[in-house]
């Protein structure tokens, strides 16, 4: 009995480990570490970046960013909408775009993007 259990439990974690290399591997977008919420599209008052190569956030492709100041994000995004107020996309390499109130503009795909910066009065 002894042998089977340790059997059984050898085998859930083997599978638990593969579930979470998946989940890791080919897991969904990161989202922002502060507010926001996945849409299908940029809503009315929010600063939103796209995530490239037409991939999908749980709710959609736009991440809506809820709130003022920085907020972490590390994905790859390639267009920008500011419905709201001006924000500046920041990237790994240290450089930053900025997509100013009331416009759109692409992104750069191919950098990781590590934060954004939703410039509030």
């Amino acid at each position: 009995m002894r042998k089977t259990n340790r059997r059984l439990t050898a085998w859930a974690t083997a599978l638990a480990t593969a579930v979470g290399a998946t989940v890791i591997f080919t897991g969904s977008p990161a989202a922002a570490a502060g507010g926001g919420y996945w849409a299908e599209g940029c809503n009315v008052g929010r600063s939103c970046i796209w995530l490239s190569g037409g991939r999908q956030g749980p709710g959609g492709p736009a991440w809506n960013v809820i709130g003022c100041g920085y907020q972490t994000i590390k994905d790859h995004y390639d267009y920008g909408d500011a419905n709201g107020y001006s924000f500046d996309v920041l990237y790994a390499d240290g450089r930053w775009d900025r997509v100013e109130r009331g416009t759109s503009r692409p992104l750069d795909p191919n950098n990781l993007v590590t934060g954004v910066n939703v410039l509030c009065p």
